[in-house]
C-alpha cells in the first residue's frame, strides 16, 4: 500500500509542478521541453509505483458495489475512452465539451468507483479522478472554430480501438480481468 500511495502523490505532484510556480523555472533552464521531459518521467515513475504497490497489497473491501455498476461501467468506459483520444484530435468534440481527456479521465474514474468497492481502486481512482475534475475547473477553454465531421469520427473510432486494447490488456497491469 505504501508504493500505491508514494505513486499517487508523485503523480499528483508531478502533474501539480505549474500550479506551484515551478514550471516558469524548469522553462528558464533549459525551455518547455525540459519541463515536459520532467513531467514524463516522474508520471511513468508514479504509474510504476501505482502498479507495483497495486499488485504486492492484499485486497480490502470497503462497500459493496450495486449489482449493476459493473454493467454500467462495462457500456460507459468506451465513452470516457472516446473523449480522452478526442483530446488529441481537433476535431469538434474538444469544441463540446471543456477539456475532452479530463473530462473523459474523470468519467472513467467516477465509473470505476462505482464498480470496485476496494481500498485500493479507491485510492487509484480518486487520485486520477480527483485531479482531473480540479484541472478541468481550474483550466479556461480554448476557443475554436468548426472543423469536419470526420474528426469526430476518427476520435470516436480510434477511441473504441483504444476502448478494445485497454480491455484486452487491462489484466497484465492490475492482475484483475475483466471478463
Amino acid at each position: 500500500m505504501t508504493l500505491l500511495i508514494l505513486g499517487s502523490i508523485l503523480f499528483l505532484a508531478s502533474h501539480m509542478i505549474s500550479t506551484f510556480g515551478l514550471r516558469a523555472r524548469v522553462e528558464a533552464i533549459d525551455g518547455q521541453p525540459a519541463y515536459m521531459g520532467l513531467v514524463t518521467v516522474l508520471s511513468v515513475i508514479s504509474l510504476i509505483l501505482i502498479v507495483m504497490g497495486f499488485q504486492q497489497t492484499s485486497y480490502q473491501q470497503v462497500w459493496i458495489p450495486l449489482a449493476a455498476s459493473y454493467a454500467l461501467a462495462s457500456y460507459l468506459v468506451p465513452i470516457a475512452t472516446i473523449l480522452i483520444v478526442a483530446e488529441n484530435i481537433p476535431g469538434n468534440i474538444g469544441r463540446h465539451i471543456k477539456h475532452p481527456m479530463l473530462t473523459g479521465v474523470a468519467f472513467w474514474a467516477f465509473l470505476h468507483l462505482l464498480a470496485n468497492g476496494d481500498l485500493l481502486s479507491t485510492v487509484i481512482f480518486i487520485t486520477f479522478g480527483g485531479y482531473s475534475i480540479y484541472r478541468r475547473l481550474t483550466l479556461q477553454p480554448q476557443p475554436s472554430e468548426s472543423k469536419q465531421i470526420y474528426l469526430a469520427g476518427l476520435a470516436i473510432a480510434l477511441g473504441l480501438v483504444v476502448y478494445g486494447l485497454f480491455n484486452y490488456f487491462d489484466e497484465a497491469p492490475s492482475g484483475v480481468g475483466l471478463s
